[in-house]
């Protein structure tokens, strides 16, 4: 896997930023500097100079804010690697993940999200699952074509593989009680596809 070494702060601008470019990277550094709980929508508006009110006509809460700065980052980082093979291309993705996470703005923007599920459960129900519903649209396309191409089980459980894999992941990223890192991407996407695969599969990969 060939990772981008480039190191990414925020939202991507090309020139003069616009009012939402403003505010994300605004957000983004605060996030950066200080954490979620030093995020306020009141903070963004003053250091990025965009109205409050335009602001919260966009993201209605910090929460909002921090789900389009997270999907934003990932969006550019985060391809289907298609490379035929399903361990290799959950490989990569996990991968850059973890650098998601560990690297750029989308880790705390994270972690405030995850923060926000646990102080208000009933009002950011429904939009954090919008959230994770999104975060989970890769890894699903790739496990529903491994299926199809016999690579792993027919009734192999996506959601339960996603959620192994994301958790794990999460655990690791708010516990901090071991790193982090490709050596630990690669074994656990090692781990829970060898209870996915399917014989055929399994077979193949021993003969290798």
């Amino acid at each position: 896997m060939h990772t981008v070494k480039r190191k990414i702060h925020g939202p991507a601008s090309h020139g003069k930023p616009g009012t939402r470019g403003r505010a994300l990277a605004t957000a983004a550094e605060i996030l950066r500097r200080e954490g979620y709980s030093r995020l306020t929508m009141e903070r963004v508006a003053a250091e990025s100079g965009v109205a409050k009110t335009t602001i919260y006509r966009r993201w209605p809460t910090k929460a909002a804010l921090c789900m389009e700065l997270y999907l934003e980052v990932a969006g550019r980082e985060l391809h289907d690697p298609d490379t035929g093979d399903i361990a290799s291309d959950l490989r990569h993705i996990f991968n850059m993940v973890v650098r998601l996470q560990t690297r750029t703005v989308a880790g705390p923007a994270f972690i405030g999200l995850i923060a926000e599920a646990l102080s208000n459960p009933k009002s950011s129900a429904s939009f954090l699952a919008e959230f994770a519903e999104r975060r989970r649209e890769l890894t699903r396309r790739v496990l529903t074509r491994a299926i199809h191409r016999r690579q792993i089980r027919v009734d192999t459980d996506v959601d339960l593989v996603i959620d192994a894999l994301g958790g794990a992941t999460t655990f690791r990223l708010l516990q901090r009680h071991a790193p982090l890192s490709r050596k630990f991407a690669d074994a656990l996407v090692t781990l829970v596809l060898s209870g996915c695969r399917t014989p055929r599969a399994s077979r193949a990969r021993q003969e290798i």
